[in-house]
C-alpha cells in the first residue's frame, strides 16, 4: 500500500470556510426520516443515501439560509442524486437519455402523471419549482437542464473511453455534468441577489463562476477518487486524467504527481478568480454590491463543499469530531495500492 496526500485547499479559502447552517440538525433528522420511510430505496440504497449526508453538504453550501429555503436546496440535491444514481455505471448511454428526459420535463413541470420512480423525480421537482420565484427559476431550470444533458453525455464518454481525453477538453464536459451551476442560482435566490440579466451575462461575471465551478469540479474530483476508483476505475477523473494528458507533466501511473497537479490547478484557478473579480468593471452601485456578494457566496459555495468532502462518510476522508480550524486539519492522506 501507498500513502497519498492531498493537501490542506482550506488554507486558500480561509474567508470562506464558515460554520455550518444551525438548522442542520433539523435538515438531517427529516432527510433521516424520508429515507426511512422511502418504498423507492431498498436497503443498500437507503445506506448509500444516508452516507451521502446530503444536508450536511447543503448546510455548508448555504451556511446562512433559513429552513425554509434550506429545505427547499435538499430537495434540489435528493434529485440530482438520483439523477446520479440513475445514469451512472452500469446505466447505458440510453437508460442515461430516459432519465436526463425525465429529470428535464420534471423541472420544466410538462413530465405526465406516471408511476414509480418518475412519479418521487416530479413530486421533488414540482417543489423546487414552486418554491423558486422568477427570475431565479428560470435559470435553475436552465442549469438543470443543462446539467442532466452533462449526464447522457458522461455516461456516452464511460461507453467509448477516449484516453486520449485531454485536461481541457474533460473539463469542458465536467462543468456540465458537476452540478454547481445550480447551487448559484439558489443562492441568489436565497438570498435575493435580483442582478440584472444583463450583469448576469457579462462576460467577466459568467467567467467567475466558471472559475468557481472548476474549482468545485477538482475538488470533488480530488476526495472523491479513491471512491470512484475502487468501484469504476476513476477514469473520468481529473486526477485520472491528468495522468494521461502530456500537458500535466505527470509520469504514467504517477498518481501522488497527478494528485499534486490537481491541488496546483485548483489554485491557479482560486488566483484566476480573485484576478477576474478586480478586472470587473463597474456596473452601478447598487449593482456592485450585489455581484461583490454574488462572488462571495460563490467561494462559499466551494469552500462548503469541501468542507463536505472531508467528513462525509460517502468519502470517509476525516472524522467530523476533530473539526477545528487548525492549519493542518483539512490535509487528506489515504491509502490504495500503487497503479
Amino acid at each position: 500500500m501507498v500513502q497519498y496526500l492531498i493537501q490542506n485547499l482550506l488554507n486558500i479559502l480561509r474567508p470562506h470556510v464558515k460554520p455550518k447552517n444551525p438548522n442542520h440538525a433539523v435538515l438531517e433528522a427529516e432527510y433521516v426520516a424520508w429515507i426511512d420511510d422511502s418504498p423507492y430505496l431498498n436497503d443498500e440504497h437507503k445506506k448509500a443515501w444516508k452516507r451521502a449526508e446530503l444536508p450536511l453538504l447543503m448546510s455548508r453550501a448555504f451556511p446562512e439560509a433559513e429552513l425554509g429555503p434550506l429545505r427547499v436546496s435538499l430537495d434540489f440535491m435528493m434529485l440530482f442524486l438520483m439523477l446520479e444514481q440513475l445514469t451512472d455505471a452500469p446505466a447505458t448511454p440510453a437508460d442515461a437519455r430516459k432519465w436526463a428526459d425525465i429529470y428535464i420535463q420534471a423541472y420544466k413541470q410538462t413530465l405526465e402523471e406516471t408511476k414509480g420512480l418518475a412519479s418521487l423525480v416530479k413530486e421533488l421537482a414540482s417543489r423546487v419549482v414552486n418554491a423558486v420565484e422568477e427570475p431565479y427559476r428560470s435559470h435553475l431550470i436552465a442549469s438543470n437542464v443543462t446539467l442532466a444533458e452533462g449526464t447522457v453525455k458522461e455516461a456516452s464518454d464511460r461507453e467509448s473511453p477516449s484516453h486520449g481525453l485531454s485536461l481541457e477538453a474533460y473539463m469542458d464536459a465536467r462543468r456540465d455534468s458537476v452540478g454547481i451551476q445550480p447551487f448559484f442560482d439558489l443562492q441568489r435566490w436565497i438570498s435575493k441577489l435580483d442582478i440584472p440579466q444583463d450583469v448576469l451575462k457579462h462576460p467577466g461575471v459568467m467567467i467567475l463562476e466558471e472559475y468557481a465551478i472548476n474549482m468545485g469540479a477538482i475538488a470533488n474530483d480530488l476526495y472523491s477518487y479513491k471512491k470512484e476508483f475502487f468501484e469504476s476505475g476513476a477514469h473520468h477523473n481529473f486526477v485520472a486524467v491528468a495522468m494521461r494528458d502530456p500537458s500535466a507533466n505527470v509520469p504514467p501511473g504517477d498518481r501522488q504527481k497527478a494528485i499534486t497537479h490537481t491541488c496546483k490547478q485548483f489554485t491557479k484557478y482560486l488566483e484566476d478568480f480573485h484576478r477576474q473579480k478586480k478586472e470587473l468593471p463597474s456596473f452601478g452601485r447598487d449593482v456592485d454590491k450585489m455581484v461583490e456578494q454574488y462572488s462571495n457566496a460563490l467561494l462559499d459555495i466551494v469552500a462548503g463543499s469541501i468542507l463536505w468532502s472531508l467528513v462525509c462518510r460517502r468519502y470517509g476522508h476525516l472524522d467530523p469530531s476533530t473539526e477545528s480550524n487548525a492549519p493542518t486539519w483539512g490535509e487528506v492522506v489515504f491509502e490504495m495500492d500503487p497503479l
